[in-house]
């Protein structure tokens, strides 16, 4: 089944962004939040249900076996409460999350959370079951707290910029939050026999569907962080994808139309002049390229609709990245000489114009944090 196995992919998925983050991204303490959730999560998931399983088959082949998959994931559990609260409170602008911007609740918390996820390497594993179904109800809270949270940042953003992240951030750890409160939940009601047996059966609810949710939902969130990060980096991210998805669609259809020609005539006369018949037939296609062509243009403006390769497009998305930035760079509530040096290099690389970019900078720091 794939859920055995789908966790081995996805923590790597997580691992690869975490290590791109950590070299690009500035040294923020919200960027190294997001690092240590990223490696958390991935570890998570990679030693969870049947994933560790195949992992140890692995390491045991190589003479590099490793015995407390249960303590590493239980730790996993707990270090993420410790990472993704004050993660909330460094990014999320609402009241809801208001708390975790304090110093001393966002190091309390994570020194508590750090804590315990290291106290389940030292304790028995009779001890340490009784610290699951109390994980599962502060970690249903805590995703869901923190979901309603990016909802009203969304809902209440003040400026475009804001707005646009709150979005980012409510779209992809969204997922993850709805998915694994679906699963933690499960894992709740099935252990106190609520689902009842035929949950638990070879071919039944818990062993596939809640396993691979688990999963997916790292496979998932992680593309759509990824992007959000891009989006904020790179003004004309969202030109380069549209281009992308427009080439694409034409050599898919060349590509298509080789394949189905070729196959049926094969069928119909001989694997060689099957061949043969499709590379003519997809050659004769460049005489029809301007209505694909038009055709994969309607297909990328339908999917991105609001991109458009204009000059006034693309300094509307350098002020937004560059007021990003400065959101970053505010973290603190003061701009470091470092920051300054990064914010005046983005707005040289980008032609920015110096009084736009002071304007934006008073109201950046103008408004309110929390």
């Amino acid at each position: 089944m794939i859920s055995e196995w789908l966790g081995i992919p996805a923590a790597f998925v997580a691992w690869a962004f975490a290590l791109y983050v950590f070299v690009v991204a500035p040294p923020t303490r919200g960027a190294r939040f997001l690092v240590a959730m990223l490696v958390i999560d991935g570890i998570a998931v990679i030693s969870s249900y049947d994933n560790a399983a195949h992992v140890e088959a692995t390491l045991g082949a190589l003479g590099l076996g490793m015995e407390p998959w249960s303590a590493i994931h239980q730790a996993s559990d707990w270090a993420l409460i410790a990472v993704y609260l004050p993660f909330l409170g460094l990014t999320l602008e609402s009241p809801l999350v208001r708390p975790l911007k304090s110093p001393l609740i966002r190091n309390g918390l994570m020194y508590a959370g750090l804590g315990i996820g290291l106290a389940m390497f030292v304790l028995p594993l009779e001890v340490r079951e009784h610290f699951r179904v109390p994980f599962y109800v502060v970690i249903c809270v805590v995703l869901a707290w923190g979901f309603i949270a990016a909802i009203h940042t969304w809902a209440t953003a003040t400026s475009e910029a804001k707005r646009e992240r709150a979005r980012a951030f409510t779209l992809a750890f969204g997922i993850r939050d709805v998915l694994w409160t679906f699963t933690f939940a499960m894992n709740t009601l099935y252990y106190y026999g609520i689902l009842g047996e035929g949950f638990s059966d070879e071919t039944g609810f818990m062993p596939e569907i809640v396993p691979f949710a688990y999963a997916a939902a790292l496979i998932l969130y992680v593309p759509l962080v990824a992007y959000g990060v891009l989006r904020v980096q790179l003004f004309d991210v969202d030109l380069r994808i549209k281009r992308t998805l427009k080439r694409s669609t034409i050599a898919a259809a060349f590509v298509a139309t080789f394949f189905v020609v070729s196959e049926l005539a094969g069928e119909i006369l001989s694997a060689q002049l099957g061949t043969v018949l499709g590379v003519v037939i997809t050659g004769t296609l460049i005489f029809f390229l301007d209505p694909i062509q038009r055709a994969a243009e309607r297909l990328s403006n339908a999917a991105m609709p609001n991109t458009v390769q204009t000059p006034e497009y693309e300094n509307y998305r350098k002020l937004q990245v560059y007021e990003s930035a400065l959101q970053a760079a505010l973290e603190d509530g003061h701009i470091s000489s470092r920051q300054r040096r990064v914010l005046d290099s983005m707005i040289q690389s980008m032609g920015i114009d110096a009084q736009i970019a002071e304007r934006l900078e008073h109201d950046a720091m103008a408004q309110p944090t929390g």
